[in-house]
């Protein structure tokens, strides 16, 4: 039996088929139509109403996402706030509970876009700096928002959500954000990922209160900007 091919070519070869059957482990993406986020929220600098909204510390963020429905509750030691997306009509809400006391305010689509607007309007920039985050790897971006004020961002493109309405910045974002900073009113605010839970999300979580709730308008609330 002798050699079809010259050492050399066999070695091409071998080279072009180890590379080939890399590619998809290299960049193996899972597409989130369902997930659970969980984030650790802490202030970096709290101001008088920031610190009687939410008191001092235990602050979580719960991110449910299902189809392109989605929900965030931030849950502190004197209540809860919520923001809800939902599709079918398109809308937002958001929701407040301290005790006994409820209130939500119904905003279109556009009234919310406007009230981010300066995240829809930063510059956003990508870097090479990585670290590990839950086990996945992720990179640093940076958004640099209209007044030149930067918010650090870390991201993983090992997970990406098909529902990017629940973060301002979320569409600029080339994957899951674990990490990043906002604002609500002078208050500096950052997130960082504490639990991916893949499992089921629960449909009710996106059903429009229809009594218990005072309606407020959009003027009459403090919003996170």
């Amino acid at each position: 039996m002798y050699n079809r091919f010259p050492v050399s070519i066999k070695k091409i070869m071998w080279g072009l088929l180890l590379w080939g059957t890399a590619i998809p482990v290299s960049y193996s993406q899972r597409r989130l139509t369902e997930v659970t986020l969980v984030y650790t929220v802490s202030f970096e600098a709290v101001d008088t109403v920031a610190q009687l909204t939410f008191g001092t510390g235990g602050l979580k963020a719960y991110c449910y996402l299902k189809g392109a429905n989605s929900r965030t509750d931030l849950v502190t030691r004197v209540g809860k706030q919520s923001t809800v997306f939902i599709t079918k009509p398109p809308q937002v809400l958001l929701l407040k509970e301290y005790g006994d006391q409820r209130y939500m305010t119904r905003l279109t689509t556009e009234q919310w876009e406007k009230s981010n607007q300066k995240y829809k309007e930063a510059r956003y920039s990508f870097t090479s700096d990585s670290l590990r985050v839950q086990g996945y790897l992720c990179y640093r971006a940076l958004a640099t928002l209209p007044d030149s004020t930067q918010l650090k961002i870390w991201y993983t493109r090992e997970l990406m959500p098909l529902n990017k309405e629940f973060l301002p910045m979320a569409e600029f974002i080339p994957g899951l954000i674990l990490s990043f900073e906002s604002f609500w009113g002078d208050s500096r605010i950052r997130y960082d990922i504490d639990q991916i839970l893949f499992s089921p999300v629960q449909q009710a979580l996106f059903d429009i209160p229809e009594r218990g709730y005072r309606l407020l308008e959009q003027e009459g609330i403090r919003k996170e900007k």
